[in-house]
């Protein structure tokens, strides 16, 4: 494919290299959560550190719920196992690690196909996901984020590196809104997180991302 990737309203990239699958998992309060593929975890209320996990099998969800403070088996849904004595949760994949945002759940892809990692679900129809390592000169043009039909918000960087890009558009007779953010990753490539939501949610799921953003921290 030549030229720059092309991102559709849904955000995901289409570039050649593809994305490996890689499995996402719970760490904090001592423990962590590895999940049984499919999967959502859902926190009990906001601020609570106790975690609603479900598998969902052909015979329907199976739920369980594991509370940090009193360990408990995790049945066919999660393996319950030693992790960071940190008072939050941290997604973590084979690739990078984030903080979970108060009020989104953490889905796994239903599809086996789908190399997204996880996808952090919330009001508004929100979702934010990510994409990569993604090679940095599939990014180079400034343009390579935004989709025909989406008006650009903003554009920003820090000093950090990180680049993004904030859009609207209109879909389905409603208004939406879109944001990516270019994370720098070992190698010349980017991490792609991408969020999306209805224009009025918009506040409220930019908060959330900019949680992910600025908790990332890539493997060495």
């Amino acid at each position: 494919m030549a030229g720059h990737p092309f991102v559709g309203r849904s955000g995901k990239i289409d570039y050649a290299a593809g994305v490996a699958h890689v499995l996402a998992r719970l760490n904090g309060f001592g423990v962590t959560l590895v999940p049984n593929w499919p999967y959502s975890f859902e926190r009990e209320r906001d601020g609570s550190d106790v975690v609603h996990a479900t598998r969902w099998t052909p015979s329907g969800p199976v739920r369980v719920t594991i509370d940090p403070g009193n360990p408990s088996e995790g049945d066919d849904v999660v393996d319950v196992a030693d992790g960071f004595d940190v008072p939050h949760w941290l997604i973590e994949t084979s690739v990078f690690r984030v903080r979970w945002p108060g009020g989104f759940t953490v889905n796994s892809p239903h599809d086996a196909g789908d190399g997204t990692p996880f996808y952090l679900q919330g009001p508004g129809e929100a979702t934010i996901f990510t994409q990569g390592p993604v090679p940095r000169a599939r990014l180079s043009d400034p343009n390579a984020l935004v989709a025909p039909g989406q008006s650009v918000l903003a554009r920003r960087s820090d000093d950090n590196g990180v680049a993004g890009v904030e859009l609207s558009y209109l879909h389905d007779g409603e208004q939406w809104w879109q944001a990516h953010w270019m994370m720098p990753h070992q190698g010349d490539h980017f991490i792609l997180i991408t969020a999306q939501s209805l224009l009025a949610a918009s506040a409220t799921t930019r908060v959330a991302a900019e949680t992910v953003v600025s908790t990332f921290e890539g493997s060495a």
